[in-house]
């Protein structure tokens, strides 16, 4: 059991069943044996695992879940389809999939063998929520999302901003997991004539608190 991972959760005030926090474990165990042969997150143990990657995209929990809310609200319905943008190994989707159980996730990521880690991930932690869509994100169907996240999937700017607008339903939200103010700015304002407000939220990522993190939320008004 991940110690970090368990204090982590206390801290974010997010409390799991066994199975979640099962569910959780047995993801870190999977990245640390895919990364012998792929180095597929940057990370050399469970514990670190736990904190840089788990913790940190658990850290949005109570954003999200009030985005997710008032998408529900207007929409009237009760589940949404969420989409991890650039999923790599899985983060921040597969995290937010357990968290939020009840809604649809789909993880778009065109490398095949990231596709063939997640599609195997998936399976042996029975999410029956989560499906992996091995493609470029410019090819999914558009208006396909309520709500889109992504944590390493490229900078802000007008390419970039179009294709996720595209994929995303109106009045849907992006949640983008973003490091120093500065930089967001900088980006933010290449895409000023498209994006006329945005939110930014401070993050605290449990013993990560020296790491300046933030969450960028963008409302589709097309």
């Amino acid at each position: 059991m991940t110690e970090k991972l368990i204090s982590g959760l206390e801290n974010l005030q997010l409390f799991f069943s066994e199975k979640q926090i099962q569910q959780l474990e047995s993801y870190i165990q999977q990245i640390l044996e895919f990364n012998k042969s792929y180095n597929l997150m940057k990370a050399d143990s469970a514990d670190e695992l736990a904190v840089n990657h788990i913790l940190d995209s658990l850290s949005a929990v109570s954003t999200i879940k009030n985005l997710i809310k008032e998408i529900c609200e207007k929409k009237g319905s009760s589940v949404l389809d969420i989409a991890d943008i650039g999923s790599g190994g899985g983060c921040p989707g597969i995290p937010l999939s357990i968290a939020f159980p009840e809604h649809n996730f789909t993880l778009v990521e065109r490398m095949e063998k990231r596709c063939i880690f997640l599609t195997g991930v998936i399976n042996k932690l029975g999410l029956k929520n989560v499906k992996v869509e091995c493609s470029a994100a410019d090819a999914v169907k558009e208006e396909s999302f309520d709500l889109e996240v992504f944590r390493a999937f490229h900078p802000f700017d007008k390419k970039i901003i179009k294709l996720l607008f595209r994929m995303l339903k109106k009045g849907g939200y992006l949640a983008a997991y973003k490091a120093r103010e500065e930089k967001i700015l900088a980006e933010m304002e290449q895409i000023n004539f498209i994006v006329k407000k945005y939110e930014r939220i401070k993050l605290t990522v449990p013993f990560l608190e020296d790491h300046e993190r933030n969450l960028v939320v963008i409302k589709n008004e097309n």
